[in-house]
């Protein structure tokens, strides 16, 4: 059966965004790829849940629309609170809304989002982490380099910023280096699987090097290690479903390595690290806390609902993610604050339809005044 595509153009912060949406009614999945003047900037992919044959021709139709639909409204919307933050000058909306940004491909966008939040609050590690990724992924190593160091120098126990830094280094040939900081983030977080995968990349590339020049002694420690990691990965980091695909590949690497073939070995880690892309949780945890400040999110209990259950089954699956479980505290708190408002509407029209209903109109002027501190915490965690 053919695939089934649908094209569209997006205006959006004075650009033209071109968005294709393609889907295979067999295999129900669906990607879609977002064009900023003829590049592609951005890939998402999707996959049904339910099995063959279990969702009709006409209604793959429909789940496609709906989702190149949906990727059209978030990259409108995107703008549209891009331009409301601007107003209000807050730098941990600048810094979110630039993770946003960075992971839509739009890298000048995000870097101009990270530079606000760091003339604001210059301190803001975060904001510094992430124009160096904006840097890495231009290929402006040197930029790059400095930027994480710097976020170093304020938050040294982020195992993410300890991981890029490796990975900046080894672009620039710093292989010591690379390895000194791909193992501090392992130190923080001996079960980060990037990091044991950039470890493993930047050992056997130092290994070849050293190949080369006829060091072989210190080649075959390098190897070790690297396979002793890759080892580590497959057994600790990898979901059991998946257990024959990934030792399929550790199989390859260690043969590659047997053989001296490093390029190709390293070939293979970056199929692992293809096949681990999971959808950034910036969407999720980021682009809750914009929408419910500067969208509209937190009045519609529907899309509460939709985000809250999104946070649990995420969090569930990746509960070593602290920002999952911050942002879920903070969904929890927002939905307090609407039945707060709701228990005190209530406790009005009892009043209003009684005005001899003292308990009634009680109630309402103490859950008022409790709903505005609580309020007053919203906004204070919010900051």
């Amino acid at each position: 059966m053919e695939q089934i595509g649908i094209n569209s153009n997006v205006f959006a912060g004075g650009k033209v965004f071109h968005i294709q949406t393609a889907g295979n009614p067999v295999g129900l999945s669906i990607q879609t790829e977002i064009f900023d003047a003829g590049r592609i900037v951005a890939v998402q992919r999707h996959k049904l849940d339910q099995g063959p044959g279990k969702v009709s021709h006409d209604r793959f139709k429909d789940i496609l629309a709906e989702f190149h639909q949906e990727i059209s409204w978030e990259l409108e919307l995107l703008f549209y609170m891009r331009d409301k933050i601007h107003n209000v000058k807050h730098p941990l909306s600048h810094y979110k809304l630039g993770a946003l940004f960075l992971h839509k491909g739009l890298d000048e966008d995000a870097a101009t989002e990270f530079r606000l939040a760091i003339e604001k609050n210059s301190q803001m590690a975060e904001a510094h982490n992430g124009l160096g990724l904006s840097f890495l992924k231009k290929g402006k190593y040197a930029d790059a380099e400095s930027s994480f160091r710097y976020a170093l120098t304020i938050q040294p126990g982020y195992a993410d910023m300890h991981h890029n830094l490796g990975l900046v280094l080894a672009k620039m040939g710093k292989f010591d280096e690379s390895l000194k900081s791909f193992e501090a983030a392992l130190q923080i977080n001996p079960k980060y699987g990037a990091a044991q995968l950039g470890l493993s990349t930047t050992l056997l590339e130092h290994a070849s090097v050293h190949r080369r020049n006829g060091g072989s002694e210190k080649s075959e420690k390098l190897e070790a290690r690297a396979l002793e990691l890759i080892r580590l990965f497959v057994q600790e980091s990898t979901d059991p479903a998946d257990n024959r695909f990934f030792t399929y590949r550790r199989d390859k690497i260690v043969k590659h390595v047997q053989t001296g073939e490093m390029d190709l070995a390293v070939d293979v880690i970056k199929e692992i690290k293809e096949a681990l892309q999971e959808p950034a949780l910036d969407e999720t945890v980021h682009g809750f806390y914009l929408k419910f400040l500067f969208g509209g999110a937190g009045k519609d209990e529907a899309v509460l609902n939709d985000y809250r259950h999104k946070l649990e089954k995420v969090a569930s699956e990746k509960p070593e993610f602290a920002d999952l479980r911050n942002s879920l505290g903070m969904v929890y708190l927002i939905q307090c604050r609407n039945l707060f408002i709701q228990a005190m509407n209530e406790f009005r029209k009892a009043y209003e339809i009684n005005p001899n209903y003292k308990n009634a109109y009680k109630n309402f002027r103490l859950v008022q005044n409790d709903g505005r501190e609580f309020l007053n915490l919203l906004r204070a965690i919010l900051k």
